[in-house]
């Protein structure tokens, strides 16, 4: 019976002329969203390797000089986009996708995107998250909200219940009907947006590309089949079709457009973050007081003593080590506390503010889908923060590299500490820095990161069901 029910109502609504023209526009907007997006990665990777390769022959080319000056010189890293990231770009647009690296410096990611865009594309990038996220729910709406309050109205609800179809199998049988004919518009686009992937060739890092898909297609399922029960529970509660889908269309508004605005603003009410000009200014005070309230000079004297008192002399031209070298490497590390301290204060400040907006999921179903989406896609904060860190790791062994041979080199010579000393170092030296190799996180953590948002979507699922169920049992068989 379920079967039966089924077959008629996706014939009724491929039939549908309305169906038709929505069904093409979904297909024309989702197509484009993907090849628009598979282009924009393509390209972007492209340029992404070429800068990579360019800065890291800079690096080795950059000309004879000191080995300190060349770790001031610097190096850059750009950020590898995976594959997915076609799919949902994320956050890359807006948290940068290059950082240069120096000594005595940690900086912010820069080459944001979006700050070149116009206000009208800040609201969000064309792409195929965006595509699923907002107009399939839409389109799921305008096929189910008459499924109940139609036949209703049309006075063949009762004819259907007088036959011995029972309640379940009507709703059951509907939903799969609904569900057939999304799946008629989607799946030709997802199977050209999979001919797109292979096209790059790539492979993600960090956890097998078939896992991500089978993911990201679970969540979005369960995203559409949370909205295809709740348009069903809908019409069969609505005393007519009209105020089924002036309710349907007010939820939807209210997740795809309201609720992530709002749980943003409310997000960074209450867990404010810096402005980046107080950021600076208060970390440059805390480098001068230093990390414990004693100066850099003061500890930076304090070594210089302690290593006379381990060579036995009394003043720094009697050191057999390169003092300069040493002062310029210990300056460093006093400053890492420092820098640990503030940019993980931000970061975790940025966190709170994303495990804020994914409990706010609980009332609407697209905030912890979009979380997963992007985290999946590997375009995510914790994707950036991995990205950030290990560049951070990079900065200081470069510094640590070039200081270290600074102080070897020096102490071959007669007057290792010689104001006249100034060492020299060329392509051969600069290539003991190896170049940048950027590690993504591990999907096992991707995904447990993820666990209370598929938690979240899968209770949006379970409660849709439940309602669906209760309101077809409940549901009127006469017209209003």
């Amino acid at each position: 019976m379920i079967i039966t029910i089924a077959r008629k109502e996706f014939s009724e609504i491929v039939r549908d002329g309305r169906f038709r023209w929505m069904a093409a526009l979904m297909m024309l907007l989702l197509l484009t969203a993907m090849l628009s997006g598979w282009q924009r990665f393509s390209h972007y990777a492209a340029i992404q390797a070429a800068a990579q390769g360019s800065t890291n022959q800079q690096w080795l080319e950059q000309g004879d000089k000191n080995p300190h000056s060349a770790a001031h010189y610097g190096n850059y890293a750009f950020k590898p986009l995976r594959p997915l990231a076609f799919f949902d770009n994320g956050i890359t647009s807006y948290a940068g996708t290059a950082v240069f690296m120096e000594a005595h410096k940690q900086n912010f990611a820069i080459a944001r995107p979006a700050s070149d865009s116009s206000a009208i594309a800040r609201f969000g990038e064309l792409n195929g998250a965006m595509i699923l996220q907002l107009l399939l729910p839409l389109l799921i709406i305008f096929l189910g909200f008459t499924a109940f309050a139609g036949e209703r109205e049309s006075g063949t609800l009762r004819q259907l219940m007088s036959m011995g179809v029972s309640r379940g199998s009507l709703l059951w049988g509907k939903a799969a009907g609904i569900a057939a004919a999304v799946l008629v518009v989607v799946l030709p686009c997802l199977a050209v947006a999979a001919v797109a992937l292979a096209a790059t060739g790539l492979e993600t890092a960090g956890g097998g590309i078939g896992t991500r898909i089978a993911l990201v297609a679970a969540a979005y399922l369960a995203y559409a089949a949370a909205f295809l029960f709740l348009s069903l529970a809908v019409s069969a509660w609505a005393g007519s079709s009209r105020v089924a889908l002036m309710v349907l269309v007010g939820f939807w508004a209210f997740t795809a457009f309201l609720m992530p605005k709002t749980a943003a603003e409310v997000s960074r009410l209450a867990v404010p973050s810096p402005a980046f000009g107080s950021f600076m200014a208060d970390m440059k005070a805390h480098q001068q007081r230093g990390i414990d309230g004693v100066s850099p000079r003061v500890r930076l004297a304090e070594y210089r003593d302690e290593l006379f008192r381990q060579y036995g002399v009394a003043r720094i031209a009697d050191l057999p080590v390169y003092w300069t070298a040493m002062s310029m490497q210990k300056l460093e590390e006093l400053d890492h506390p420092v820098f640990e301290q503030h940019y993980n204060s931000v970061r975790e400040q940025y966190a709170a503010q994303l495990r804020l907006q994914d409990r706010l999921g609980l009332l609407a179903p697209l905030l912890p889908l979009r979380s997963i989406s992007m985290a999946l896609s590997g375009t995510d904060l914790i994707e950036h923060n991995k990205f950030m860190a290990d560049t951070e790791v990079f900065r200081r062994n470069m510094v640590v590299k070039m200081n270290s041979y600074l102080s070897k080199a020096a102490a071959n010579l007669n007057a290792v500490n010689d104001a006249t000393n100034y060492m020299i170092a060329n392509e051969e030296v600069f290539a003991i820095v190896p170049p940048f190799r950027y590690e993504p996180p591990a999907l096992g953590m991707v995904i447990a990161s993820q666990a209370g948002n598929f938690a979240r979507l899968a209770g949006w699922l379970v409660a849709a069901i439940v309602l669906a169920l209760v309101a077809v049992r409940r549901m009127s068989l006469e017209r209003n």
